[in-house]
């Protein structure tokens, strides 16, 4: 386990702390009749047992986003339905969890066993209600142009469907949190959630509580990568905690990963695109079917990044887009955030139908991609008419170099010579080669809120404060940069405090690639005012004008003779202990965003296929990267590469797999495949430079970009070398294997 031990730091922290077993349905769909906790109360150290009789009546969202959340209120804390195998029936509160695990296996539950459904096309036709208003979530339905018109037009059209499989996050640590009722009557809870605010929100909501009485702070976090942008134990320990008086603790197994927090969406997607015969293209259009699971979190915002952050990547020519979706309700585990949310599966059908659209054509991929790309000083067609929350917010693209990243990188890679190589490769062993580009967000237009104060210390060090939390990707370091350079003072003079809404400014949270762009621009505001502040108050002690000042290095300067000076700490011990106007000096930033700027990418592999046994090796990677400036280039790369690595379970490996009941099968490491570090190739990453004039020093998000190329980029690579085209994902050795001997 990454992270902290929090059972053992909970057991430290209160001499009278509660543990919880939670019961789990074995059904995937089917009513309560009946819940017989009599003899599980009789087990020595039980506290209390809660069902859904013991909730409070109000449905929520457990998805972490923005007010009001674009997701459906359809859960209880404990809900009377079961929708899934494993979905929590009751809650057993004891001394140890040894008294809780015994008593859970002593409830008796009465089902009523109702028809499941585990496919999202059969789910919107079949007459099996999950939820009472019907198994359609929502629909999408967007146009931008006439893009019938633009189809019938073209002179070439393709038409495919690709399928992507549930994918889970395997971060590192698990969930964990513990809650309290504090000395004031407040409910206290410190979790390994990434939106603390919003959890406070829906808390507050929950248990009818003022936010004021409501405080929710971090851990720090081991991993995260979208699981925990969700209410996903708090409910449980706040119930518990409030009902009891006593500090909970809830924490989960590996196995209760994979069925208590969240998934990755599956879904089919069809593609239709139409060009004119050099290669331009006139009309495209993605549909999807997208499966939510039980219940709704994330459903419709992850949906719509399938087309939204995809479609307007090749626009250059084409005005003619739509995309349209259904999100279904399914039996099985809720669906929920995961990183590349909605634009990796949407990429895949994209990216792959763009190759074999450049095959009917007799169109190299890279130049049918740069014939198309989106260029700077364009707007995105799509953010005209839709955005990922809902709001409409025009999108100008203020920096690009994707026709750098396919052009160098293809120059790079040596893509015109290993194509031709893989052509003359001969026996079993096939050689292919396959590209792949994409785009993103940093952070969700017209939604987004980040708050950053900083204050100045009498010994000159200095106190940075922000509501999102980082999960792994180095937000502090990035954050600790950033206010160093703007106030002017060396790194090991900060101290980063994050995400605890009793102390820290509001924030959204750093969830959909806006950690850098979003606590950074904040963070640069504050660091802004606490530096005029500073050289205002230097004026004064050197006799000087503010405008003949400036700061570095941790000294104000005169510019016209730098040895005339003071510290930052002279100032400091100033402003505080000197002779007249004693002040606090501190800065307060926010951020919204409005443009949320994509960071571009373009990837390029090579392949070896094994045609007796369908084994594929990926034997070189290129990525070429447009993030805008890079604040941190070490931490940029360590992004790239792990956004690279789960791309590659998710190509080649990872899948979800369920019974005919609805049972999870492979809930363990050992029986859920994920790559190894000899499965991922040495990776070449090169940084494309741009300046975005939105962001923190010209800086865009990295966190989810990378994630997107290399299901497409591997499938047209295996393609190219054997000639099988793989719609479905995960491309496994056993389905290539059959799919090649078919041939």
């Amino acid at each position: 386990m990454y992270g902290y031990d929090y059972g053992t730091i909970a057991r430290r922290k209160f001499d009278n702390l509660l543990f919880t077993e939670i019961l789990k349905s074995p059904h995937a769909h089917a009513e309560i009749e009946k819940i017989d906790t009599s003899k599980a109360e009789k087990v020595d150290g039980v506290v209390k047992i809660f069902t859904h009789k013991d909730v409070p009546d109000v449905k929520f969202t457990t998805a972490g986003q923005a007010y009001p959340e674009p997701s459906p209120y359809d859960t209880k804390i404990l809900n009377e339905k079961v929708r899934f195998v494993g979905e929590p029936v009751a809650i057993v509160a004891a001394e140890s969890k040894a008294a809780a695990r015994k008593a859970a296996n002593k409830i008796k539950v009465e089902y009523k066993k109702l028809p499941a459904v585990f496919d999202p096309e059969e789910a919107l036709k079949n007459e099996v209600k999950i939820h009472e208003e019907g198994n359609l979530v929502d629909e999408i339905d967007v146009k931008v142009g006439e893009p019938e018109k633009g189809l019938k037009d073209s002179d070439v059209v393709i038409e495919r469907e690709y399928t992507t499989r549930p994918q889970k996050h395997i971060h590192l640590e698990p969930h964990a949190s513990v809650a309290w009722v504090d000395a004031f009557g407040r409910l206290a809870i410190e979790t390994t959630n990434q939106v603390v605010f919003h959890v406070r929100r829906i808390l507050a909501r929950i248990f009818g509580k003022p936010e004021k009485d409501v405080r929710v702070r971090t851990w720090e976090i081991g991993g995260s990568f979208g699981d925990k942008q969700e209410v996903t134990t708090e409910h449980y320990t706040a119930l518990v905690a409030l009902a009891t008086g006593r500090p909970t603790l809830v924490s989960f197994t590996r196995a209760e990963e994979f069925v208590l927090s969240r998934r990755r969406h599956a879904a089919k997607l069809r593609v239709k695109l139409g060009s004119d015969k050099e290669g331009n293209l006139k009309a495209a259009h993605i549909d999807v079917i997208s499966d939510t699971g039980g219940y709704g979190t994330h459903g419709v915002t992850v949906t719509s990044n399938m087309g939204t952050m995809t479609l307007p990547l090749y626009t250059k020519t084409c005005e003619n887009l739509e995309f349209t979706a259904k999100i279904a309700y399914t039996n099985k585990i809720p669906a929920g955030a995961c990183r590349g949310y909605g634009t990796i599966q949407g990429g895949f059908a994209l990216e792959c139908a763009m190759d074999e659209l450049a095959e009917k054509l007799g169109i190299d991929p890279v130049e049918l991609r740069v014939k198309n790309s989106i260029e700077e000083g364009m707007v995105d067609p799509f953010s005209k008419v839709l955005s990922e929350a809902g709001k409409i917010m025009p999108r100008k693209i203020a920096s690009c170099g994707l026709t750098e990243t396919l052009e160098g990188g293809a120059k790079t890679f040596g893509w015109a010579w290993r194509k031709k190589q893989s052509k003359e490769t001969s026996g079993t062993k096939k050689r292919g080669v396959g590209v792949a580009s994409a785009m993103k967000g940093s952070g969700v237009p017209g939604f987004e809120l980040s708050s950053a104060s900083i204050k100045l210390n009498e010994d000159g060090s200095i106190f940075v404060s922000i509501g999102g939390k980082g999960h792994g990707g180095g937000l502090e370091s990035v954050v600790t940069q950033i206010a160093a350079e703007t106030v002017g003072v060396d790194m090991d003079s900060i101290r980063v405090v994050s995400a605890d809404t009793d102390i820290t400014p509001h924030s959204m949270g750093a969830y959909a690639s806006s950690g850098t762009y979003m606590e950074g621009n904040a963070v640069r505001k504050a660091g802004e005012e606490l530096r005029g502040k500073i050289i205002s108050r230097a004026a004064g002690m050197m006799e000087r004008e503010p405008q003949d000042l400036d700061v570095a290095e941790g000294e104000v300067y005169l510019k016209e003779n730098p040895e005339e000076s003071v510290t930052v700490k002279e100032v400091a011990m100033d402003a505080v202990y000197g002779e007249t106007d004693k002040a606090q000096l501190e800065g307060f930033g926010t951020a919204e965003c409005i443009t949320s700027p994509p960071p571009f990418t373009t990837h390029f592999v090579e392949v070896e296929v094994d045609e007796e046994t369908g084994e594929v090796t990926v034997t070189k990677y290129l990525n070429l990267t447009d993030v805008g400036t890079p604040i941190n280039p070490r931490e940029v790369e360590g992004q790239i590469e792990g956004s690279i690595a789960q791309g590659m379970g998710f190509t080649l490996f990872e899948e979800m797999k369920f019974d005919e009941e609805g049972r999870l099968t492979n809930p363990t490491l050992s029986t859920y495949t994920i790559p190894r570090s000899v499965d991922v190739p040495e990776i070449e990453t090169r940084l494309v430079m741009t300046h975005e004039p939105t962001g923190p020093y010209g800086a865009k998000s990295v966190g989810e970009v990378c994630i997107v190329p290399p299901a497409p980029a591997i499938a047209n690579a295996i393609y190219d070398a054997t000639g099988v085209r793989i719609r479905d994902l995960p491309i496994t050795k056993e389905k290539l294997k059959k799919a090649l001997k078919s041939m």
